[in-house]
């Protein structure tokens, strides 16, 4: 098994309770690797932690009392936390856009047609590496 499909289960179970459908499981699987090349005690430079890069007083909030480098209690969290995000601004980019940079910062700008272009550039290349991941693996790569 390759490493990169090691969560695939996880990705399909939680985003399969959070009501997601389809594919949406692989739009996961992309952020994370996007996040943390799927190793579960990764840190970053700021200081997230876990495959899907939790700061610590995010995961106060949605990591239920668990392990932030528990690699199930890392995609539970991400699952839940992005379906929060996609309720407040309807769209994935968007909604990974806040995950990487900040609601607040993106609720900033986020109605404006260009609001791509106010992201910083960190934010940028997040998503589209994303973007990029989650095409291959939509494409079976």
């Amino acid at each position: 098994m390759r490493e990169s499909d090691r969560y695939d289960s996880l990705f399909q179970y939680y985003a399969e309770e959070a009501g997601f459908t389809g594919n949406d499981w692989l739009r996961f699987k992309a952020q994370v690797r996007a996040e943390s090349a799927f190793k579960p005690d990764a840190v970053s430079h700021v200081g997230a932690k876990g495959l899907a890069q939790f700061m610590p007083a995010t995961w106060g909030e949605w990591g239920k009392g668990k392990s932030v480098i528990d690699p199930e209690a890392s995609i539970d969290a991400q699952i839940r936390y992005m379906k929060w995000l996609l309720n407040r601004v309807t769209t994935w980019e968007c909604a990974w856009a806040a995950y990487n940079w900040g609601i607040g910062n993106v609720l900033k700008v986020w109605q404006d047609p260009q609001w791509r272009l106010k992201l910083p550039l960190e934010t940028k290349g997040y998503l589209n590496n994303i973007e990029k991941y989650f095409e291959e693996y939509t494409n079976g790569n």
